[in-house]
C-alpha cells in the first residue's frame, strides 16, 4: 500500500558542521567518518564553515512497516540559519519564508519549517523553491529563487529493516541522481560519500554505539549552490531524504 499520511516522523534539523567541496572555491570536505551515538535520528543538514548562513529545502519520504502493509509518508520542510562566526552562534533575520510559508524562529535564532495540523504535508515544491528573508541588523533582506537547482532523486531504501550490530549493515538504494553528496545514517551514526554512491557499509565497530530497539535508517542526497548577497555569502541547498523504520539487534 502507498499512503500519504498527515504525520511528522523522524525529522531532525540540528545542523552539522560539514564542509563540502563542489568546485575549487569551496572548502575541502572534512573526512566523513561515523559520528553520533545511540538511536537518535542523525543530523542530516550540512552547513558551510566560512559562509554567512545556509538555507535548505527538504523533501522527506518515510516508509513504515505496519501489520497491514507499508505506509509511505511524504513531507516538504525547510531550515535556515544565519551566522557571523562559522556557526557558533546564529543571527536573527526577521521573517523567513519558503514558498510563502513562514518558518518558525527558535530561541537560538535557527529557523525551521515543519508540517502542522493545518499543513500536514508541509511545503509543496512542485512549482519551485523560493526564499524570502526580511532581514535583521546583521542580515540583509532578500528574495532568492533556487528553482533552477535540481532536487536530488533518491530511490527507496532496499536494505533490510533489521540491523544486526555484530554483523555490520549495508544501507542501499537503487538510484541516486543529481546529488553533490549523499549522507547515509543509521540512528545517530552517519557517513557522507560522494554523490554517485547508492550504497554504504557500516561495520560492527561503526554500529557499536547503537542500542537495541527501534530506530531509523536514512539516505540523504543533497545539492547546493551559493550566492553573495550584500557582501554576505549564503548557501542554498536541496535535500531528498529516504527514511526506513528499522530494528536494531
Amino acid at each position: 500500500m502507498n499512503y500519504k499520511l498527515p504525520l511528522l516522523v523522524f525529522m531532525s534539523f540540528s545542523l552539522v558542521l560539514t564542509s563540502c567541496k563542489k568546485d575549487d572555491e569551496t572548502p575541502e570536505p572534512a573526512p566523513a567518518g561515523p559520528s553520533g551515538s545511540n538511536n537518535s535520528t542523525a543530523n542530516t543538514t550540512p552547513s558551510f564553515p566560512g559562509s554567512d548562513g545556509s538555507l535548505w529545502a527538504v523533501k522527506t519520504t518515510t516508509v513504515q512497516s505496519t501489520p497491514i502493509g507499508p505506509f509511505t509518508i511524504e513531507l516538504g520542510t525547510g531550515v535556515a540559519v544565519f551566522t557571523s562566526d562559522s556557526y557558533s552562534t546564529y543571527l536573527p533575520a526577521g521573517a523567513v519564508t519558503l514558498n510563502s510559508t513562514g518558518l518558525t524562529q527558535n530561541s537560538n535564532n535557527t529557523y525551521v519549517l515543519t508540517p502542522s495540523q493545518t499543513n500536514p504535508t508541509g511545503v509543496d515544491f512542485s512549482s519551485g523553491v523560493n526564499w524570502s528573508v526580511s532581514g535583521g541588523a546583521s542580515v540583509p533582506g532578500f528574495n532568492y529563487d533556487v528553482s533552477s537547482l535540481p532536487f536530488p532523486s533518491v530511490a527507496s531504501i532496499t536494505s533490510a529493516a533489521t540491523v544486526n550490530r555484530s554483523a555490520g549493515y549495508t544501507l542501499s538504494t537503487t538510484s541516486v541522481i543529481n546529488a553533490d553528496s549523499v549522507i547515509f545514517a543509521i540512528g545517530g551514526v552517519n557517513k557522507t560519500l560522494a554523490g554517485n554512491n547508492g550504497s554504504c557499509n557500516f561495520t560492527a565497530d561503526d554500529l557499536a554505539s547503537l542500542s537495541a530497539g527501534a530506530s531509523v535508517a536514512q539516505i540523504v542526497g543533497y545539492s547546493y549552490t551559493s550566492q553573495t548577497i550584500g557582501s554576505k555569502l549564503y548557501y542554498f541547498g536541496k535535500e531528498s531524504v529516504q527514511t526506513l523504520s528499522v530494528t536494531i539487534q
